[in-house]
């Protein structure tokens, strides 16, 4: 019938073809998928772990054969063929193979289990030593073995054992270290790519090797709220200039981001920054013309501080000179120790003053003064002129209030510092203290001194002169116009973008917008709802939630909140780069640390040790 036929149809499915013309095709059969039968054992064969169409293993060669050969001919075929020699075995025999193989696969299982679980442990330690700026040495040298120890005396010999496997070694930490910031910087590009804007802060500086680098945070919308990270460290390898800050920058941008999203950029008050004819962020206003620039407020507030008058700048200088005899000589500073130590001063050292620390003027005006007795016995001792300037009244007079006003500045200094600032918090600070200088000049030209604590208890209930009275007013006449110039109110955004911080007291008339959006602002003023929302959350959230409904308002209101007032965040890389990158870890190329150590973003630790375990060695 088959060779009459030519294609094994039956009679009866010819002639169905037949009726049904020339166009007409043969029947599929249904398809269905084979069941397992535990008495395939027989024949050496077990089933995979797929329920729906599980495939017949062959415990011998361990050969997966289709579903279709789940049937009793064809898996006799393959014992015959490929294993003749055992077709005879008893079915005892492929049961001990079936609890073999399956002890293997248990030994597997239970391998890589252990091998991930080492791995993920390998990679938090590491994780844990850049957040902590530490030499990579420190974990196969110090926390490997004492995590041993402490795992053997509490938890016994065995999990001692199970510790000691993580691998720890330095160029462990280092390839560690690699894969987190790699993918680090892949979730951050992903969260920057989905938000509708982005601002970013730069500074560029050097590191131990007088190698120079820029780096770059940037601040971008996530889960409705605005969210700052670390951008970028980059290499700069010949000149600090505005062209190479900006070409280094554009070639990190290429491929990665779009200028036109950029709104916003702030940077210090370097020439190279924002230089008016071809500084940075001139530069880059080039590319993005909508993009804001602003000179960092804590800089501005340090330039406005610096003024003094010649009097007082001679007080100044004898400080640091009597500061530098002193820290300059080792057996200089052992012996005023000492003598601190003998006259129970609550300190024994001075401090240092350096320009480009903002707050150590302050400290070391501070601490002079209350080191000023054993320090005027030092300097006698060594026949210094110098120990004659603590005999002058007026002269200490003049240290007190310069102790009081640069802690005073250091106090709004320090308030200014800090993550996810606006220009709104900051200006009120600004203008605070701008008051306060005002105030503090007519309570000065009243004899008034007792906003200044060291002063006020230095002169206790003696009158000044009207001379020094006069020289702290015009001091504090100068150091408020120099606030002004700094931080003028006709660009106070406070005045000009008033509707933003609190749209439920605007009024019609008070801002610049157009028509439309003003009516839509007295929608907002008007929403309880909104309002509850207002008073229970951040102003970036707030504005989030608004953007759905007055997306004009809330993309207006987004832009002003997202860049940066300050370039803080910078300040404080530059700190991290400067405990990570030392004299004796001169060699290490610091950027991938720096991402990990600063970066607020965890990295995906279940995708590190999946790829590490597909490359079969870690």
């Amino acid at each position: 019938m088959l060779s009459f036929f030519g294609n094994g149809s039956t009679p009866s499915e010819e002639s169905d073809i037949e009726d049904k013309g020339p166009t007409a095709t043969k029947k599929r059969k249904a398809s269905f998928n084979r069941q397992y039968n535990v008495s395939y054992l027989k024949y050496g064969f077990i089933s995979t772990s797929d329920s729906e169409a599980p495939c017949p293993l062959c415990l011998i060669c361990n050969s997966k054969l289709s579903n279709e050969s789940m049937k009793p001919s064809k898996l006799l075929r393959h014992m015959t063929t490929k294993h003749p020699e055992l077709k005879d075995k008893p079915l005892e025999f492929f049961e001990r193979r079936k609890r073999d193989h399956e002890g293997e696969k248990r030994v597997l299982r239970t391998g890589l289990s252990t091998n991930s679980n080492t791995l993920r442990a390998s990679y938090l330690v590491c994780h844990r030593i850049a957040k902590t700026n530490k030499p990579f040495t420190i974990g196969k040298e110090f926390l490997l073995p004492a995590c041993t120890d402490m795992c053997r005396e509490v938890l016994g010999e065995s999990s001692a054992k199970k510790i000691a496997q993580v691998p720890l070694s330095p160029r462990t930490v280092a390839r560690r270290i690699e894969d987190m910031a790699e993918d680090i910087e892949t979730q951050l590009l992903e969260r920057i790519i989905k938000s509708p804007w982005f601002a970013i802060q730069c500074d560029e500086s050097t590191d131990i090797e007088n190698k120079a680098v820029l780096l770059v945070f940037v601040r971008y919308l996530y889960v409705e709220d605005i969210h700052e990270d670390m951008l970028c460290a980059l290499l700069l390898p010949k000149n600090t200039t505005a062209s190479e800050l900006f070409k280094s920058l554009n070639d990190y941008f290429t491929g990665k981001l779009n200028w036109y999203f950029c709104v916003g950029v702030c940077t210090d008050g370097a020439a190279a920054m924002i230089g008016r004819l071809s500084g940075l962020t001139v530069r880059i206003k080039e590319v993005t013309p909508d993009c804001e620039a602003t000179h960092c407020v804590i800089h501005r507030e340090m330039l406005a501080s610096r003024k003094l008058s010649p009097e007082l700048h001679t007080v100044f200088d004898d400080i640091v000179k009597m500061i530098n005899l002193i820290k300059a000589h080792a057996l200089n500073t052992r012996l005023f120790e000492q003598m601190c130590e003998d006259m129970n001063a609550e300190h024994k050292c001075l401090l240092l003053h350096t320009e480009v620390r903002w707050l150590s003027r302050g400290k070391s005006l501070n601490r002079v003064f209350e080191l000023r007795e054993p320090l005027q016995r030092f300097l006698l001792e060594k026949n210094s002129d110098l120990a004659n300037k603590f005999n002058d009244e007026r002269w200490v007079l003049k240290l007190a209030y310069l102790c009081d006003i640069f802690n005073l500045l250091n106090e709004l200094n320090l308030s200014l510092q800090g993550r996810m600032t606006t220009i709104f918090t900051l200006a009120d600070k600004v203008a605070a203290f701008k008051d306060k200088l005002k105030w503090w000049e007519q309570r000065v030209n009243k004899g008034i001194f007792d906003m200044f604590q060291t002063l006020a208890e230095t002169l206790k209930d003696s009158e000044p002169e009207q001379a020094f009275s006069d020289l702290v007013s015009s001091h504090l006449r100068v150091l408020l116009l120099e606030f002004k110039r700094y931080f003028p109110s006709a660009k106070d955004p406070r005045i000009a973008k008033k509707w933003i911080r609190n749209p439920f007291v605007f009024k019609p008339g008070e801002s610049t917008l157009p028509v439309q959006q003003e009516d839509q602002l007295l929608d907002i003023a008007n929403d309880g709802n909104l309002k509850c929302i207002f008073y229970t959350t951040t102003l970036p959230k707030f504005w989030m939630k608004v953007l759905p409904e007055y997306p004009d308002l809330a993309q207006k209101a987004l832009k002003t909140l997202l860049p940066f007032p300050t370039s803080y965040l910078c300040e404080s890389g530059f700190s991290v780069m400067a405990a990570t990158k030392t004299k004796s870890r001169n060699r290490l190329d610091v950027r991938d640390t720096l991402r990990v150590s600063l970066s607020t973003i965890i990295p995906r630790w279940e995708r590190l040790v999946a790829a590490k375990l597909d490359q079969g060695s870690h």
